[in-house]
């Protein structure tokens, strides 16, 4: 549930809100503190509802103008002529800083809301 919420999210708001890196910490951070369940999920699917919306969202782009940018760019970092690693590196930067965004609000929401102790009988 949260991978597909902010997914979908950034996808729609960031052609209506023109500060993209905002708009990816802020809808992270709201998910991860309303429907977080445990750290290391919520983490992993912030980062890859976002590195796979960004990337696809840049190929796309990319498709658009022949590629021009992305190899440009890519032989600036000295990366390999061909442009995939424009997306790859996209995909990352903007995947990190969802998750720790994610990771942020679920640690508050854990602050206030305490987990229930663990039992001997269940284990749970």
């Amino acid at each position: 549930m949260v991978f597909i919420l902010i997914a979908l999210a950034v996808f729609a708001l960031q052609y209506f809100l023109h500060w993209e890196i905002w708009t990816i910490a802020v809808i992270s951070f709201v998910v991860g503190a309303i429907l977080g369940r445990t750290a290391w999920g919520t983490f992993f699917s912030a980062f890859f509802a976002v590195f796979l919306v960004w990337s696809g969202v840049a190929f796309w782009q990319d498709i658009q103008n022949d590629q021009i940018l992305s190899t440009r760019i890519a032989s600036m970092f000295g990366f390999p002529a061909v442009g995939e690693w424009f997306f790859v590196v996209t995909g990352i930067v903007g995947g990190v800083l969802a998750s720790f965004s994610c990771l942020a609000g679920y640690y508050l929401k854990r602050i206030f809301i305490q987990p229930p102790p663990k039992t001997l009988i269940s284990g749970k």
